[in-house]
């Protein structure tokens, strides 16, 4: 994709932002509502991005140009604006989203008939289960099991639980990893459907990024077939483990760009909303555009990079490292700098304030990937950090 097509695509989906910021305080209030705000043309935008062509009629068109959200440029950029809007109605709306990359890239073509027909045919909510109460997101030490039954009838039982799922109530399919046997290889995914028995979803109450109404998923002998497990076409190594560090790597990046847009909105708050601001005041404001800058380009050429190999992780974790700091200490500013009361008399600072610190858990903390970035570094793979 060359500058000029992404420089046109991002000036058209910024267009949409104001819709996603229009509701998102209601949304933040009342999670239950988004369904009614489906028919928005930015929320139908967003749901169909990640769509492939060959299942995918209404792409988003831009000076004659099809834009499918299947490339990390694309959707850090449209990402980036969406969540400047609001980024928990982003993160809350239907549409593939991380199960999404699973699908794309290690489902077959019966698995993927059965995933795109469902959200083609209305706009439809996906989960991606794989972090547990006890073990986060290590996907080494999940607890979820898949076991043989019936001998030899293929059909195996999962039992388990998952947390902080999002959209995990309204979800219509997703994709669950499990364990079969012990090891790295021993790592299954499967794809599970609303209303198969067993299979239960309760809302968890959060304090910021709302929007998805984060779920506690639970499976008591859900019956999975052959035919839903994830990448049997495949070698053990290529898939299972290899699909959690593939989404991560990923999706990494669109992460930060969720930081980015409400930095960048609350920034454009400051500057708009502010008055008489005192010398040093204006000097925090140049430095915060700076870093805004900065991060930016840090994002776009690490979503550009994975792009063409996808196995640079590190590039992506530096991104989210640089961006969920920013987020956080931008939004402590601007309620430092209006004040007493900024948290009351600015609805909308509340709620990027709260929204901030959920960046920080999505994708891996900022610990994790600096062991990320670390290791990357002790083998070489960067000359400098």
């Amino acid at each position: 994709m060359n500058r000029e097509r992404l420089d046109a695509f991002e000036l058209a989906i910024k267009s949409y932002s104001q819709e996603f910021r229009d509701i998102g305080l209601v949304i933040d209030k009342e999670p239950d509502r988004l369904g009614e705000f489906t028919n928005l043309d930015s929320v139908q935008l967003l749901s169909r991005m990640m769509i492939p062509p060959e299942y995918n009629d209404r792409p988003f068109i831009v000076n004659n140009t099809k834009f499918y959200g299947l490339s990390c440029i694309e959707r850090v950029i449209g990402t980036e604006w969406l969540s400047y809007g609001d980024a928990g109605v982003v993160v809350g709306c239907p549409g593939p989203s991380l199960s999404g990359v699973i699908i794309q890239d290690f489902a077959d073509e019966e698995q993927k008939e059965k995933y795109y027909s469902t959200l083609i045919e209305k706009p439809s909510w996906t989960f991606f289960a794989l972090t547990e109460p006890k073990k986060g997101s290590d996907a080494m030490n999940i607890e979820t099991n898949l076991k043989k039954i019936d001998g030899n009838s293929g059909k195996k039982m999962l039992n388990g639980e998952k947390y902080f799922i999002g959209n995990g109530t309204r979800a219509d399919i997703g994709v669950v990893f499990a364990r079969t046997t012990t090891g790295p290889l021993g790592i299954e995914m499967c794809l599970v459907e609303k209303g198969q028995d067993g299979f239960s979803a309760e809302s968890l109450g959060t304090l910021g990024l709302r929007g998805p109404k984060l779920s506690k998923l639970m499976f008591q002998n859900v019956c999975i077939n052959e035919s839903q497990i994830i990448g049997r076409h495949l070698s053990p190594l290529k898939r299972g483990m290899h699909g959690a560090i593939t989404v991560f790597n990923k999706m990494r990046p669109t992460v930060a760009a969720m930081a980015l847009g409400v930095s960048q909105a609350v920034y454009d708050y400051m500057i708009t909303n502010k008055k008489n601001l005192s010398l040093d005041q204006q000097l925090k404001l140049e430095h915060f555009q700076n870093e805004l800058i900065t991060v930016r380009n840090l994002i776009r050429q690490a979503a550009i990079e994975l792009d063409i190999n996808p196995k640079n992780g590190y590039i992506g974790s530096i991104a989210k490292i640089r961006a969920t700091a920013l987020v956080k200490k931008i939004t402590q500013y601007a309620l430092d700098l209006f004040g007493e009361g900024s948290l009351f008399d600015h609805p909308h600072l509340n709620k990027w304030f709260r929204d901030a610190f959920a960046f920080e858990n999505m994708e891996g903390t900022s610990n994790i990937l600096k062991l990320n970035v670390f290791q990357s570094y002790m083998n070489g793979n960067i000359s400098y950090v």
